[in-house]
């Protein structure tokens, strides 16, 4: 199974959540220079990193998903659990994975 969380998502999910690296750290049990060195591009994680990582964020409450087989994204759980994330996608961050430098589409305005 490939790896959902790309650097940018990482990043994203940490913006959605308001959270710094370090408290990404601190709630993960991955080390803030793993998180750094990831987000940056300057390396890979183990599947087992990035276990822990979406734990982590899944427990802060986020919620990933695919769109079509081809792009993954991020809600809170209150969105998911109403079944809104495609008519709310203001409160959602949309990642495009065909996309090599791994950009957010911007979020609109009202989030």
């Amino acid at each position: 199974m490939a790896m959902i969380l790309t650097p940018a998502l990482c990043r994203a999910a940490r913006g959605f959540l308001d959270w710094t690296q370090t408290d990404l750290a601190d709630r993960s049990g991955v080390s803030r220079s793993t998180i750094r060195d990831y987000e940056g591009n300057r390396h890979s994680l183990h599947r087992s990193t990035e276990a822990q990582l979406r734990l982590a964020f899944e427990t802060g409450g986020i919620v990933f998903f695919r769109i079509e087989g081809h792009e993954v994204g991020i809600c809170t759980k209150a969105l998911a659990a109403e079944g809104a994330a495609l008519s709310h996608t203001e409160s959602c961050e949309i990642l495009s994975v065909s996309d090599d430098r791994g950009q957010i589409n911007p979020p609109k305005a009202g989030r």
